[in-house]
């Protein structure tokens, strides 16, 4: 058995194995109180859910994905393998078969880096009108003492904006920028739901679905801005406690 929300167990659990690796660094990622340079997502794979539970079976094969932000946690990350042994989340005991570290392994797999994304989106690619981000995991916004489980431009956006420049050595984005996408982006399409997620010692509700936002015409210069930070959330997740779970997110290039 294994909670359906997990992602308290699963980011202990990260941190046991980063500690077989190296002790130093997995104190740091715990004494973390910013945004950690680690994203934890849940256990993915053929569940049978019961109540608040999910029925795991030995004979199947699931799959837990892990990024890095930054060089020094991707290091580590990479550092991992079928050697390590194995690995319990909650009451649940797993072995490593395989680690994926490419998309041609894993389609949820891959590695970038910031200064390709830079280059990709300020000189090859055209940035798409509009952009389409599907967010897999219940995703919440943290501010002050309350939680807001809808996606508005700005706490996306900004979240993105926010990791990036705590992480990147490649551009720095002016904070200004949070301003324009207040103004200028807008929710032009979504479908979605809330979930309410259990975070060890306490509950949040967050979102689900697919939300698009189009740039007004007068903010166009943000559009190649935009899809880097859009390619981007797929490492870096949005809004709160992306190190238990939450906010795993994907943009659905058109």
């Amino acid at each position: 058995m294994l909670p359906v929300s997990h992602g308290a167990y699963a980011f202990a659990t990260a941190l046991s194995l980063l500690l077989r690796i190296d002790p130093y660094f997995a104190q740091e990622i715990h004494d973390q109180q910013k945004i950690k340079p680690i994203t934890v997502g849940p256990l993915t794979g053929p569940f049978q859910q019961e109540g608040t539970n999910f029925c795991l079976s030995p004979s199947h094969l699931f799959f837990w994905r892990l990024t890095g932000l930054n060089q020094a946690a991707s290091e580590r990350l990479l550092c991992f393998s079928p050697a390590l042994g194995g690995l319990r989340i909650n009451k649940a005991v797993f072995k490593i078969v395989q680690v994926a570290t490419q998309a041609n392994q894993h389609p949820e797999a891959g590695q970038d880096t910031y200064a390709s994304l830079v280059s990709c989106w300020t000189h090859q690619k055209e940035a798409p009108p509009a952009f389409t981000l599907h967010f897999v995991t219940p995703t919440t916004f943290r501010q002050g003492s309350f939680e807001i489980p809808f996606p508005l431009p700005h706490l996306v956006w900004g979240s993105l904006l926010d990791r990036w420049n705590m992480f990147s050595s490649s551009l720095i984005l002016d904070r200004e920028f949070k301003r324009e996408f207040e103004e200028g982006l807008l929710l032009a399409n979504w479908r979605g739901e809330t979930r309410r997620v259990e975070l060890g010692r306490r509950r949040t509700v967050g979102f689900l679905g697919k939300f698009t936002y189009r740039l007004a015409d007068s903010h166009k210069k943000l559009q190649s801005l935009l899809a880097m930070l859009a390619e981007f959330a797929f490492y870096a997740g949005v809004g709160w406690q992306t190190s238990h779970g939450m906010g795993q997110s994907r943009w659905l290039f058109p």
